[in-house]
Parts: structure tokens; sequence; C-alpha cells
């Protein structure tokens, strides 16, 4: 498999039956997937558990409470929902779309919250609810967690689905020791080999869960579906088949 490395940037070949990219950037399937398994992980789910891998390092665990997870009816936020509950974490679904909690709770979430309450009044902190976060949205919506992350916690911040702005303080990163930091899925060489070998074994995700999520569509489809993606009617993963 190959991700990362600037591929479909500098180098062509994003949604090709057969691609030429150079040996270097290619990794051997771990032990414990498939290719279909490993597919549907793909970066979203690397770049969830990149992100779980630095709440660890910066000593967090289970046992210091529950991950928000935001976005969590997109790839992202369906992936790392269903990895960080495999992983013994208790996560929070953060939604726009009510009708995805019942399918966030069978892929692991132990409660699942509107996303809309992050856009109330601001405080300078809110109420201390999470161990930390995994942000796929920007602007109020990671304001509002930065606000309501406890003391020493974190927020990894995986996309910007909202913009690429947010009105912040310093309030948590002074009074609470909050970690703030970006998660880019183009590792090197020794933490992609770790991370990928956790998601083949203690992290693996339960697809029997995720993969009612993933849907299978022909390539023809695919400006539909980037369309669709972009005005915000799709949910879950998408593969492209031939």
């Amino acid at each position: 498999m190959v991700h990362g490395f600037r591929t479909g940037i500098a180098f062509d070949g994003g949604y090709a039956e057969y691609v030429r990219v150079s040996s270097s950037h290619l990794m051997t399937l771990p032990q414990g997937l498939d290719a279909l398994e490993a597919a549907v992980i793909g970066v979203p789910g690397f770049t969830a558990a990149m992100a779980l891998d630095r709440f660890i390092q910066a000593g967090l665990m289970p046992a210091s409470g529950p991950v928000a997870i935001s976005g969590a009816s997109g790839a992202v936020g369906m992936l790392a929902t269903a990895i960080l509950s495999r992983a013994g974490w208790q996560v929070t679904a953060l939604t726009r779309k009510p009708d995805q909690g019942e399918a966030l709770r069978a892929l692991g979430a132990s409660d699942v919250m509107d996303a809309s309450m992050a856009n109330g009044p601001a405080r300078a902190l809110e109420k201390a609810c999470f161990a930390a976060a995994i942000d796929n949205v920007g602007g109020p919506t990671l304001a509002w967690l930065l606000r309501s992350v406890k003391e020493g916690g974190a927020v990894a911040s995986v996309g910007n689905a909202a913009g690429n702005t947010f009105d912040g303080s310093v309030l948590p990163l002074l009074m609470r020791g909050i970690q703030h930091f970006g998660v880019v899925a183009n590792a090197p060489w020794p933490v992609r080999e770790r991370i990928w070998a956790r998601l083949a074994s203690d992290w693996r995700p339960v697809f029997d869960q995720v993969m009612p999520h993933v849907r299978m569509i022909k390539l023809e489809a695919l400006q539909e579906h980037a369309a669709n993606q972009l005005n915000g009617l799709t949910s879950g993963r998408t593969l492209v088949v031939f």
C-alpha cells in the first residue's frame, strides 16, 4: 500500500486501477489486515490513529476521561470512533446529523452530542468535560473544544470543514495547560510502521460494525459523489472499485 509522500499531489495515481510509484513509498500490508480492510482504514483511520498515538505520548490514557470527536459522521470521525473505542477509550461523538446517533453508538460511541451547541455564546472556559479531542471541523467547534478539555488534556486538529480560522483564546493553554497540535498523515517510517501495526492488532476496528458505513462506487460515479460530499450530503467512508 502507499499513502502520503505527496501521492496524488506531486505524483499521479489517484483512483487509478494500476499505478506506478517509487518503491521507497511502498509499505507491505501489516499482518492482520487484508487489502480491503487497509483501504477502509486508509488515510482517515491512519489520521485518527496518529492523533491517538500523540495522546498517549502526552501521558493520556482511557482512565483520563472521554475523548470528543467532532465531525463524527464523516470518514475520519466514524473511523476515529471505531478505533478509539476499540482501544478502550470512552468516545463522545459530535455531529450535526441527529439521525446518525444510533449508527455512531453502534460504532462504539458512549455518547452523542449535537455539534450546534459549539455555536453558542463563548465563555472564557467551558466546563472541563474531555481528556482529549479530535477535531475535523475547525471554526467555532475547535474553539469550543479547546475551552472544554480538562487540565493537561490535548486537542488534535485533523480537518477544516468549517474553515481555516477559529476565534480562540490562550486561556485554555495557560489555565489548563492544554496541548493543541495538528496531524498530517505523512508520518516518518518508524511512526508509520508502529501505527499500522497497532491498527492491525489492538487498535483494529471491528469491521462488522464499520462496513455498513462503507460505500462502494464505480469510477464514473466519482464526480457526483464529490459534489454531494462538498454539499454535506455524504457520510462514512467511500471507496472506488473497479
